[in-house]
């Protein structure tokens, strides 16, 4: 019997980051007239694979061209057809953070994803980088777990 081989095949999505709004990432039409705004420029987008686990893994990333416009790509196996949350974050420096978890559709050569970022802030990183030591993520997961005071 011969062995069944599946395609490497990519995911690929496009979007535009926009300024306005309250830090959101949303998946609109193609022909939504927002994706025409003028673009944030810089801005950090990733995918994360499985978001609740502790070690969560980013898919891809990219960064926005000078008009605001972007692709991230993944080879990873089931992104858009197996029945999972995905995590998709947005950041640049003088913005906030925008964080979203979502279904990957299943044809994204029909939809956006439209990135509204919300001025102020200096954000560095993403929500999925974790602002801790891997005590305080590990304590997130399990309320119970106390940091013990340092000894004089």
């Amino acid at each position: 019997m011969a062995p069944i081989l599946l395609p490497a095949c990519g995911y690929r999505i496009e979007g535009r980051a926009v300024p306005g709004g309250f830090g959101t990432l949303t998946w609109v039409d193609a022909g939504d007239p927002r994706l025409q705004q003028q673009g944030v420029s810089g801005v950090r987008v990733q995918l994360v694979r499985d978001p609740d686990r502790m070690r969560r893994e980013v898919v891809a990333e990219t960064t926005t061209a000078a008009d605001g416009s972007f692709t991230l790509e993944t080879k990873t196996f089931g992104a858009g057809w197996m029945d999972e949350r995905w995590e998709l974050t947005a950041s640049r420096s003088g913005y906030g953070a925008a964080v979203t978890r979502a279904e990957l559709p299943v044809d994204p050569s029909s939809r956006r994803l439209l990135v509204e970022m919300q001025r102020g802030g200096s954000s560095q990183g993403t929500a999925s980088e974790g602002s801790g030591s891997l005590f305080d993520e590990a304590a997130r997961w399990d309320p119970s777990i106390q940091r013990k005071p340092a000894s004089p």
